[in-house]
């Protein structure tokens, strides 16, 4: 069984593929498979912030949503940092209420992110998606009980490559985000690096993915 974490694109079911779907509260789209729903912080609109969240929080009750995402702080956005933390703040409040994971995502707002999570005392996991940053960012996320998600950049950077082959079995997933890079492909690599079988990835990650989504 192969596990894609993140996507925003559809495809049609597979009996051995698991993917989380991007969906946002605004747009929801017709779709049969497991997804995600979040306010985006680069698509932030005030006029309809708590219709949004309430939208949220009636997709929650489904089996089929599986997380709150991909939702975080983005400091390369035009929209207001203080608007993007109190949007993030509320969602977090929404998935620690619920027991939901969230999927992050996050633009040179590390430490933001991570004083938030321990303010408000959320507990509920945080998976850290398209992860592409150094070893040293990567303990504070694990430190913080959080985990990084592993997507199209596994494939060429090499030292991406390096931190990923060093990684325990329980501190990763995988992605294909918005890239047309099959899930397929992804896996492969991540079995190069670690020098196993994909069957063996695919194991590691569907142990994760049935610790973390436990209410599946």
């Amino acid at each position: 069984m192969l596990i894609n974490i993140h996507t925003h694109h559809t495809t049609t079911p597979e009996p051995y593929l698991i993917e989380v779907y991007n969906q946002y509260p605004w747009n929801i789209q017709p779709h049969e498979g497991y997804y995600s729903i979040g306010i985006h912080p680069v698509f932030i609109n005030q006029s309809h912030i708590a219709d949004d969240l309430i939208t949220i929080t009636q997709h929650i009750s489904s089996h089929k949503c599986l997380a709150i995402g991909e939702i975080g702080l983005d400091k390369l956005t035009s929209v207001d940092f203080e608007v993007q933390k109190n949007v993030f703040k509320q969602q977090l409040c929404i998935a620690q209420e619920h027991q939901i994971p969230v999927i992050i995502h996050c633009v040179r707002a590390y430490q933001e992110i991570f004083e938030i999570r321990k303010k408000l005392n959320i507990t509920v996991p945080f998976i850290f998606h398209g992860f592409n940053k150094n070893v040293q960012l990567l303990q504070q996320i694990l430190d913080n009980y959080c985990i990084p998600s592993f997507g199209k950049n596994l494939l060429h950077n090499p030292n991406l490559q390096t931190i990923f082959a060093n990684l325990s079995e329980n501190q990763f997933f995988l992605e294909n985000d918005d890239s047309q890079i099959p899930i397929q492909e992804i896996y492969t690599k991540a079995a190069e690096l670690k020098n196993c079988s994909i069957e063996e990835i695919e194991a590691i990650v569907q142990n994760q993915f049935s610790r973390v989504f436990i209410n599946l």
